[in-house]
């Protein structure tokens, strides 16, 4: 069904302000949630926020701080969620890069947040390069050449200032997002094709049968899901290679706390902010002029879920299932 973009946020506002989260926090919780949403990630959009709001996490102990040198910050976030202290982690790394060109933010034990793309699209409309990347959780993507899950699907995001939007791209380290199975579950769909792995190691379409999960690009996909363990898990003493039953994720399951990393550099310190957004979208502006296949058209990384939402925004409409929306109403 279709509803307005406005009557989905003043909904949601509604229910995170009973939930007792500040007029500060607001905000960007939103946009984690409907910001996926009208960026068609409906993986991680709407479909999370009953079960986000499910927990209290608007009462918790404020993350400690575990090592602070002038650069970087490390973090226990105290089972925090990332999507409500996320914001705050961004503004720490922030004021590092301000003070020594490159400021970063490691995290332990967090709740994770659903998007490290919002994390970095915040940062890089400040004027920022932003690299985000969590932990996925679960074990969920297979080894080259296997099919038990060994890793978990590991996002990365960053955001890179231009003249108009920042580009921002926001990608999983699997083929697919873990977030399929649970959308598969949750309104009795099929999963993409060629993406999921079941109990033998043949590809499967059905989420009940889902056990693992391919990498993006084979062997080099897999390579940086490897390396989004070390960081956000064993470096952090947060465990790797975490058991799990991807078949039974639903949006109202309990997920392993993770670590991630917040890294900010400021060009204003290089180049120059200015002459960085104009390098940055003359560069764009001759990708789009390059020359595309036949029935094909040049695609930019990001830009089309960022034309997407700012449609939906401007005609204030956006169609969600049936479900969600009556899902929305009752919570």
């Amino acid at each position: 069904m279709k509803v307005k973009v406005s009557e989905l946020r003043k909904l949601v506002t509604e229910k995170l302000e009973q939930k007792g989260y500040t007029e500060s926090d607001i905000p960007f919780i939103i946009d984690m949630f409907l910001g996926g949403e009208l960026r068609g990630h409906v993986s991680h959009g709407l479909a999370s926020l009953p079960a986000f709001l499910k927990k209290d996490f608007a009462h918790m102990t404020k993350p400690g701080i575990l090592l602070k040198t002038a650069s970087s910050t490390y973090i226990d976030a105290q089972a925090n969620s990332g999507n409500v202290i996320g914001r705050e982690l961004a503004d720490v790394a922030i004021t590092h890069a301000k003070n020594e060109l490159i400021g970063f933010v490691l995290i332990r034990n967090m709740d994770s947040w659903l998007r490290p793309g919002a994390l970095a699209e915040y940062i890089a409309k400040q004027g920022y390069i932003a690299y985000v990347s969590n932990s996925g959780g679960e074990a969920s993507i297979a080894p080259p050449g296997g099919y038990d899950p060994v890793a978990g699907t590991n996002p990365i995001a960053y955001g890179i200032p231009t003249e108009t939007e920042p580009l921002v791209v926001d990608i999983a380290t699997s083929k697919h997002a873990k977030g399929q199975i649970r959308l598969a579950n949750k309104y009795g769909t099929k999963l993409p094709e060629d993406s999921f792995y079941d109990d033998t190691g043949t590809i499967t379409i059905e989420p009940s049968k889902a056990y693992s999960l391919l990498s993006f690009g084979e062997h080099k996909g897999f390579s940086l899901a490897l390396l989004g363990e070390i960081l956000c898990n064993s470096l952090v003493g947060m465990p790797m290679m975490i058991e799990g039953d991807p078949s039974n994720q639903s949006y109202g399951g309990i997920t392993p706390k993770r670590g991630a990393y917040i890294l900010v550099i400021d060009p204003s310190k290089t180049i120059g902010l200015d002459d960085f957004k104009h390098s940055n979208s003359q560069y764009l502006e001759r990708i789009r002029a390059t020359r595309p296949r036949t029935g094909e058209k040049i695609r930019i990384p990001g830009e089309q879920a960022a034309i997407k939402a700012t449609a939906a925004i401007t005609n204030d409409i956006l169609e969600i299932p049936d479900e969600l929306w009556d899902e929305l109403q009752l919570l």
